[in-house]
C-alpha cells in the first residue's frame, strides 16, 4: 500500500518531531513492516529517508526509540479520534459505536504500516515502555467494551471483551494480508465485518 497523506499528518502532529524525524518515522515504519524490526538496521532507515546511517542518531539514539515514537504516535491518534467520536453528547451509544467503528476501520485502512507496527513489533521493545503501552492499548480497549456493553447488556462481560477483542484482530489481519490495494473498498468490507461481530445475536 502507499504512503498515505494521514500518515504524513499524523507524524505531523507529534509537534516533537520535526521535519526530517518525520522522514525518518515514516520510511522506518515502512521498512518494519516489509522487513520485521529485526532485519531492519539504522543505515537501512537512513537511506530510506535519505541521509546516511549514522546522521539517524542526530534525531534518535536507537532504533529502539524510533520504533517507541511510531507506537507512541499512533496510540495518541488513536486516543484522540476514540476521543472525538465520544465527545458527541447528542449520539445514543449504538450511534456511537458505529461511528467509532467507521473512524478506526478508516484510520486502520489509511496507515496501515502504523497499525502493524504496533501490533507487531511491540515486543521489541523494553519491558517498562511495553508495559506502559500496554496499559494504554488496555485503556482503549475498555472504552470499547464499555461501549458495548452499553449498546447489548445481553452480554456478559468476558463476551464483550471477547467481540472487541476479536475486531481488533481482524483489522491487523486483514492488512497484514494484503488482500487488495484498493483501500476504499477495503475500508468498506472491514467495516462491515466488524459491525457483523459487534451486532451479533446475543450470546447463548
Amino acid at each position: 500500500m502507499a504512503e498515505s497523506d494521514e500518515l504524513e499528518s499524523l507524524i505531523a502532529q507529534g509537534r516533537k518531531h520535526g521535519v526530517r524525524k518525520r522522514v525518518i518515522l515514516l520510511r522506518a515504519a515502512r521498512l518494519f513492516v516489509e522487513r520485521g524490526y529485526a532485519d531492519t538496521g539504522i543505515d537501512d532507515i537512513g537511506t530510506a529517508a535519505g541521509i546516511t546511517g549514522p546522521a539517524v542518531y542526530r534525531h534518535f539514539p536507537s532504533k529502539q526509540a524510533i520504533l517507541l515514537a511510531l507506537i507512541e504516535l499512533s496510540l495518541e491518534r488513536l486516543q484522540e479520534g476514540m476521543q472525538a467520536v465520544l465527545a458527541d453528547q447528542d449520539r445514543e451509544p449504538r450511534e456511537a459505536l458505529i461511528a467509532l467503528v467507521d473512524w478506526f476501520a478508516g484510520f486502520s485502512v489509511e496507515n496501515p504500516d502504523l497499525t502493524l507496527v504496533m501490533q507487531s513489533e511491540l515486543p521489541w521493545l523494553p519491558e517498562r515502555d511495553r508495559r506502559r503501552l500496554n496499559r494504554q492499548m488496555r485503556r482503549l480497549r475498555e472504552e470499547w467494551v464499555g461501549l458495548l456493553i452499553e449498546v447489548r447488556p445481553e452480554l456478559s462481560d468476558l463476551a464483550a471483551r471477547i467481540a472487541v477483542t476479536s475486531v481488533m484482530g481482524m483489522v491487523t489481519s486483514v492488512l497484514a494480508a494484503r488482500l487488495s490495494s484498493d483501500a476504499q473498498a477495503l475500508s468498506v468490507h472491514l467495516r462491515a465485518q466488524m459491525h457483523a461481530v459487534l451486532q451479533a445475536s446475543a450470546e447463548q
